[in-house]
């Protein structure tokens, strides 16, 4: 399928042999608005961050000026002038921006919640490049509302997870509105020299007319963002600071559940007092030690939990603060899923194969026990990143106990175990890079090890029209036998993935092929995810996109793609599918997409049996969806989706609706409602196996089910001020699963009906009524910077039978009729910058 795939890709180069991406033939004009420099002063009197901008302090430099929209009518002059002062001394740097409006009185001031990103707010940012190495900078964003939003990229990722110590202020007024910044060295990195030349770009939305616009032209057409940036000049004589930071916390929790060996309608109350630390230390210029001491994650964001019936692993998202945070470096090559860290013991299911007679299980813990985590990071001048985790965790044990006698034993079901990264990230010219990956899990009392290590790179051409992305990963097990027996030591198992990609990445019309193959014994799952190995897979795409105005649209994007899979061993064939899709964007800032898809032949999945190499054979099948998002700067604006999925064979068929409302109530209240519907009827999967012992043979049957999906979600916030808020997450989720009638799967992977005598082994399969419902109510207040208090409740339920309902108010009062689990804390964490404290005993 490769060879058949490559002429349609030189086919496509030859095609756009004349196109390239807009600036490469630029005139001088045109080059004027890129690759500016700005000039940055020593300040000789400290800025006093309080939203006014004293000319005997800012004027020491000429300010920044004449911005370029970046959209809509990417390359135009902004339609509002925008002058930014840089000024720097021994502690910090500081930026002074006057945002002039000719109608003042317009400048939207929604507030929002830290780190919310573009509310309905006019916004001003600051990217620093420190290491001027295009790719890899800093962004500090502050809304006219005054809301802090901080950002960390690195090589075409956002980290908005990262979090700085910064102060900021704004005022708005007849000419406008104006923006002050302290950015302190100890929140940024930068190199060990005498003069600084640092990447620079400043950014405004003027959210009234949604115009965005930077200093140094960002072209749209462009891959890249940081690699568009000016450059700063001046800056000279600095160091950085010892960078010592301690956030102590306390905290509370009182939890309110149903007792583990009671009626249902009796509840356990438990409550406990913790405290512990986080420590951030600056190694040098360029490295962060980052510990977290006795870590408490209660207050995390509780996930979103689905009904699953297929054969693979659900990922959730990571949302513990500690794991999401500067972690770009671990994450880059794909091979670090740090929910792996206090996850479900990996003896956990083997418990039940260790009883003896009459024992049974009382305690069985879901999550193992994390002891500490630590991590260093940080990148040299010469462009050289290097990252270094690592994290404990301690014995976790199972309690059985015999029915006869009541004694009790426990089982280990995970010992203590270390997981480590270890990052190796060469940035190159040109947005290319080279790295290095190596991840590694070792556990004691003769449970088995496991060790990944990869080798990811990129390199684009100097016009950066084209790049190649090529990597490859080696995945070995020590002690894992090949029944999963996670204390069984039975050698050493290898696996393997490389891949490679080809693109035109840059102007309107772009393309790439790639190519990915995963061994049969490759598995990265003891601190990475994948959801199947064995999978040898070639796709290529093409798009053409409009970005500047056309018809009736602002910006119009189209592509088209084509899929084909194999199994990697044996080499037997998945599926070839194609696809297109078209979003546009209305003059009016309405969106609107189409997506088709079509698989014209049957699809051979070697999976949904759980019984490799039996396959089932999926029939044709197509779907299409379509869906619209209206102005955001609306008081109220709706996203709506629909969409249908058909397969003929089985008489198979689809269809889902989503509707979103959101309302804007006004500046400091907003609520959004997410509702979605799912029917799926002839859903036919895996239900169950047995075995004919007389005739040594096994029998696997799958059920034709009709599956009914309902979500309902409430994202509301009020926001008192900048520094305190409460938000509201809600989410109810039921899926309902109705069994109709059974077939055999036969060994060509056809399904036909059961026999009378098979129906007995069908009674057991019965339908599935599940239902989740989480609430997370939060009340925070960032006291000083950096510094907080969270109170928090937490509501959970989650009721899962095999009595259906079918009514949806019955379903929801059975739900809050079911035990709940209320737990209510409040946790307080102080920052403590060692210089800071050291001036103020030094006073």
């Amino acid at each position: 399928m490769f060879t058949k795939l490559l002429p349609l890709a030189l086919l496509l180069c030859l095609c756009a042999g004349g196109t390239q991406a807009n600036g490469n033939n630029d005139t001088e004009a045109e080059k004027s608005k890129r690759n500016k420099t700005t000039k940055v002063a020593r300040t000789r009197a400290t800025p006093i961050i309080d939203g006014i901008l004293e000319p005997e302090v800012w004027q020491q430099v000429n300010p920044a000026n004449n911005f370029f929209r970046y959209d809509p009518l990417n390359g135009k002059p902004s339609s509002q002038q925008t002058e930014v002062y840089m000024l720097y001394d021994n502690d910090a740097v500081y930026i002074g921006a006057y945002l002039h409006d000719t109608a003042p009185d317009s400048v939207l001031t929604q507030l929002g919640q830290r780190d919310s990103g573009e509310n309905n707010s006019d916004m001003f940012g600051v990217y620093l490049d420190t290491y001027n190495d295009k790719q890899n900078a800093f962004a500090f964003l502050i809304s006219a509302a005054g809301v802090q939003t901080d950002i960390k990229y690195s090589q075409g990722r956002e980290d908005w997870n990262w979090d700085a110590v910064w102060e900021s202020s704004v005022r708005t007024h007849d000419g406008g509105w104006t923006v002050e910044m302290r950015i302190p060295y100890g929140a940024i990195r930068f190199p060990k020299a005498e003069v600084q030349t640092w990447g620079v770009n400043y950014m405004r939305v003027i959210r009234r007319t949604r115009e965005k616009s930077y200093w140094s032209h960002v072209d749209n057409s462009v891959d890249g963002l940081i690699n568009q940036a000016g450059r700063a000049i001046g800056i000279d004589g600095i160091e950085s600071p010892v960078r010592l930071q301690f956030m102590p916390y306390v905290s509370g929790y009182v939890n309110h559940a149903p007792a583990s060996n009671s009626e249902s309608n009796q509840k356990s109350t438990t409550h406990s007092i913790n405290g512990g630390m986080d420590v951030k230390y600056g190694i040098n210029d360029a490295f962060t030690l980052d510990v977290t001491l006795i870590p408490d994650f209660g207050q995390t964001q509780s996930d979103n939990q689905v009904l699953n019936l297929g054969p693979f692993e659900v990922k959730y998202s990571e949302n513990r603060q500690f794991f999401t945070e500067g972690t770009e470096l671990f994450n880059k090559a794909g091979l670090f899923y740090s929910r792996r860290i206090g996850a479900t013991p990996v003896g956990r299911d083997a418990v039940k194969d260790q009883l003896a007679e009459k024992e049974g299980i009382t305690k069985n813990p879901v999550e193992t026990q994390l002891l500490n985590a630590a991590k260093v990071s940080g990148r040299t001048r010469r462009g050289l990143g290097v990252g270094l985790f690592n994290a404990f965790t301690g014995n976790t044990y199972a309690t059985v106990q015999d029915s006869v006698t009541g004694a009790t034993r426990e089982v280990l079901t995970d010992p203590f175990s270390n997981y480590s990264v270890f990052v190796l990230d060469q940035t190159l010219p040109r947005n290319s890079y080279l790295t290095f990956t190596n991840t590694n899990v070792t556990r004691t009392n003769g449970f088995y090890d496991a060790n990944v290590t990869g080798l990811r790179m990129r390199f684009a051409d100097k016009r950066n029209l084209f790049a190649m992305t090529a990597g490859g990963n080696l995945s070995q097990l020590y002690g894992k036998d090949a029944d999963n027996d996670p204390a069984t030591n039975d050698g050493t198992t290898l696996g393997h993935q490389y891949f490679v990609n080809l693109s035109k990445i840059s102007g309107n019309l772009q393309y790439g092929i790639n190519h990915n193959v995963e061994s049969n014994t490759y598995d990265i799952n003891d601190l990475g995810f994948i959801s199947n190995n064995n999978e040898m897979s070639t796709s290529a795409s093409v798009s053409y996109n409009f970005y500047q105005p056309v018809w009736e649209f602002l910006s119009w994007r189209n592509s088209l793609s084509v899929g084909h899979s194999m199994l990697y061993e044996p080499n037997e064939f998945i599926k070839l599918d194609f696809g297109a899709s078209t979003n546009v964007r209305f003059r009016n800032f309405m969106s609107a997409y189409l997506n088709a898809g079509i698989r014209p032949g049957d699809r051979y999945d070697y999976f949904e049996a759980r019984s490799f190499p039996q396959v089932f054979v999926r029939p044709p099948a197509h779907d299409v969806n379509v869906g619209i998002s209206s102005d955001y700067r609306k008081r109220f604006a709706l996203d709506a989706s629909t969409g249908f999925w058909r397969s003929s064979r089985y008489n198979q068929d689809s269809w889902w609706l989503s509707l979103s409302p959101r309302f804007r109530v006004n500046d400091k209240f907003s609520i959004v409602n997410g509702n979605s519907f799912k029917s799926e009827q002839h859903n036919i999967g895996y239900a169950k196996a047995y075995e004919n012992k007389k005739a040594l043979t096994k029998h696997i049957l799958f059920g034709d089910r009709t599956i009914t999906t309902v979500s309902t979600t409430i994202s509301s916030a009020y926001i008192f001020n900048e520094r305190s808020g409460l938000t509201l997450n809600m989410r109810h989720y039921w899926s309902r699963a109705a069994y109709q009638k059974f077939y055999e799967l036969t060994k060509d992977g056809l399904l036909q009906p059961i026999t009378e005598t098979q129906e007995q082994y069908t009674s057991s399969v019965n339908g599935i009524n599940y239902n989740t419902f989480n609430l997370d109510l939060v009340y925070s207040w960032r006291f000083a910077p950096g510094s907080e208090l969270r109170v928090v409740w937490k509501n959970f339920i989650k009721d899962e039978s095999n009595e259906l309902e079918n009514r949806y108010f019955d379903n929801m009062s059975r739900t809050f009729s079911t035990p709940q689990n209320n737990n209510f804390s409040v946790k307080l964490l102080y920052f403590i910058d060692y210089i800071s404290l050291k001036n103020v005993l030094s006073a």
